[in-house]
């Protein structure tokens, strides 16, 4: 992704990242934490995510004056956390600092790294994204190695920082990171938790389309789960992509369900967000009264939490809605007010809209000239914020001309009887001219070209991150299962497949002994025996940790056992070794076949295979299973 992308698109609602982040942190990070952590704020924690303003007053009225530091960093980070769910990004910032300010020497390691996190979504929300990705980048580093659960949220707010900023491939491989190393259940980072945050990127990049399954898996987890705050959210996201797509009706519908959960979990922000985003649906409609209460309740929700970015947004829409009404004085107070929360530096494309708008508002009082001549000097600014480096070459060819054109008015006016000489200049100027268009035309295209070049590469990427695994590079979950039902519907009724499901033995051993990296090893060297062994149409993905699943067409069972062996066979020379030498005796996996026919459930079919390969790894290990009445091993 190039800068000038990057700065091209506009920036997604703070509500969606702030929220995401908020729900994909949790202080209870492990055994030795929750040891540490006073019960009262791990409780404090947890209501957070659900009963922010509940949580906020409680925490609020503690006295921490007389407490040891280390209780004193701990409640000033739970703050800031609740800070950050409410969308109060000065004091979110405030109160990570102070909770920084009580640990000495950056120990203990795990809370100094917590505060940090915390602190890097408290600057994002403050319109520091630039400065917070260094923060976030060390805390991944720290985790990675010292706490599996941190370093999924890490990698999370890496993922919402680098959005911010416009890197959408190395945003969504920090998350699809995150979502490969989470589990299923289990914890408040499962996959289907994360889902929204995958979406966040396709919508960053008003791929809309892609981002719906992802806002849609959310949701429905959450409503399972009866998380109101986080179901608010996922509705919120997906409402705002149906929106964008055409599906009106089903995103009011999806977005007043948003706001009635938020109304009724006394979470305000998420209340202003979701009315921030009806109001111009009800403008469209001309229902202007509607939609100025709506813009009004808002208005005064983002001043309690100092929400520049948001008043700069709802004061914009406002000027909007009172030059529908013909209300062009109100019209021009409330663009005025919009100019004073906008940051040109930061807010770009927020800047060109207003000036918009502003042309829009002249035209309305008769302003037509001045109108015009605004709306020219926005084209000038747009076309510089495409690419600096092209608009800056143009400029400077368009400077020559000028000059040029200065000189030949010059020489004309000084030789004005040289008729011979003044032809020859004028043939002089009309080859400068052709020059200098072809050169612009060539500038264009070439420009035109990169941006084309950049979008495919880019959308080669996203497409691999989404769909395979990076550690194995087998195709992930979700493509895998994908794949094998395409498989399975294509089957005819006299052919038949198998399934066969794999678990790698004593993998957590192998982890605990050797370190994850030599079970990231061990897991990289097993897909590249499955990529080398394992050839279409037969097919090969990563579905979970240590589990991969083969479908084998057009294959009976006696030659399944025999590509079972051989990959086991090849699996079981994998060396890793430790102080104490090789551990080659670890290595072997258990195995499960079921067969599938046209006629068979597919996800029955799965669970048959899944169930023969549990029975195998409760009983003795590194063997093939056949579904059957018995599960006895082959």
């Amino acid at each position: 992704m190039s800068k000038l992308q990057a700065t091209l698109i506009p920036l997604l609602s703070t509500y969606m990242v702030v929220l995401l982040l908020l729900t994909s942190q949790s202080f209870a990070q492990n055994a030795a934490v929750s040891q540490v952590i006073p019960d009262d704020y791990q409780r404090l924690d947890q209501l957070i995510s659900n009963q922010p303003q509940t949580a906020l007053a409680q925490l609020l009225a503690k006295d921490v004056a007389n407490e040891p530091p280390i209780i004193k960093a701990i409640h000033f980070n739970t703050l800031s956390r609740a800070y950050i769910s409410l969308v109060y990004p000065t004091k979110a910032l405030e109160s990570a600092n102070t909770a920084m300010s009580h640990i000495t020497a950056k120990e203990p390691q795990w809370l100094y790294h917590q505060i940090l996190m915390v602190k890097s979504q408290a600057m994002e929300i403050s319109g520091m994204a630039k400065e917070a990705l260094p923060l976030v980048k060390q805390v991944v580093a720290w985790a990675k190695k010292n706490d599996e659960i941190l370093y999924i949220d890490a990698l999370l707010g890496l993922g919402y920082i680098e959005n911010t900023l416009g890197n959408y491939v190395d945003a969504l491989n920090a998350f699809m990171q995150a979502y490969n190393t989470a589990p299923e259940t289990g914890t408040a980072n499962t996959r289907s938790a994360i889902a929204s945050s995958v979406a966040l990127v396709y919508e960053y990049r008003r791929e809309y389309d892609l981002a719906i399954p992802f806002f849609e898996e959310s949701v429905d987890y959450h409503r399972q789960l009866k998380n109101p705050l986080e179901l608010s959210i996922g509705l919120y996201g997906l409402g705002r992509a149906n929106k964008n797509i055409g599906n009106v009706d089903l995103g009011t519908t999806q977005l007043d369900e948003a706001l009635s959960i938020s109304r009724a979990i006394n979470d305000q922000q998420g209340v202003a967000y979701a009315l921030k985003e009806l109001a111009p649906l009800y403008i469209e409609k001309q229902d202007f009264e509607v939609a100025n209460d709506m813009l009004s309740e808002a208005i005064k929700l983002f001043i309690e939490s100092e929400n520049k970015l948001m008043l700069f947004d709802t004061h914009k829409t406002m000027s909007v809605l009172k030059l529908k009404q013909n209300n062009i004085n109100d019209a021009y107070e409330y663009h005025q007010k919009a100019q004073e929360y906008l940051n040109h530096e930061r807010m770009p494309i927020q800047a060109l809209a207003l000036t918009e708008l502003e042309t829009r508002l002249m035209a309305a009082k008769g302003l037509h000239q001045q109108a015009y001549e605004k709306l020219l000097q926005i084209g000038r600014d747009r076309q510089r914020l495409l690419s600096s480096q092209s608009t800056q070459a143009l400029h400077q060819l368009r400077t020559q001309f000028e000059l040029q054109k200065k000189e030949q008015t010059n020489l004309l006016l000084a030789q004005e009887n040289a008729n011979q000489k003044l032809l020859l200049l004028k043939e002089t100027q009309a080859k400068q001219i052709l020059l200098i268009s072809l050169i612009t035309a060539a500038i264009i295209v070439l420009i035109l070209s990169v941006t084309y070049i950049q979008n495919k590469q880019q959308k080669r990427k996203l497409y691999q991150l989404a769909n395979f695994d990076s550690l194995t590079k087998l195709p992930n979950r979700s493509y895998t299962l994908k794949c094998l039902n395409t498989m399975s519907l294509s089957l005819h009724p006299n052919e038949q497949m198998l399934i066969v499901m794999i678990d790698l033995d004593n993998f957590k051993t192998i982890n605990d002994v050797l370190g994850h990296d030599a079970g990231d090893c061990v897991l990289e060297k097993m897909g590249a025996l499955c990529q080398q062994m394992i050839q279409p149409p037969q097919l090969c993905g990563r579905i979970g940790g240590e589990e991969f699943l083969l479908a084998l067409p057009d294959t009976d069972v006696e030659k399944a056992h025999v590509i079972i062996d051989q990959l086991r066979s090849a699996y079981q020379k994998i060396d890793i070794k430790n102080n104490s030498g090789k551990l080659n005796q670890m290595m072997g996996f258990s195995a499960g076949i079921a067969t599938h026919r046209s006629t068979d459930d597919l996800r029955e079919s799965i669970k048959a295979a899944d169930l023969a390969m549990y029975a195998v790894k409760h009983g003795d290990k590194n063997q093939t299973a056949l579904a059957n009445d018995g599960f006895e091993c082959q």
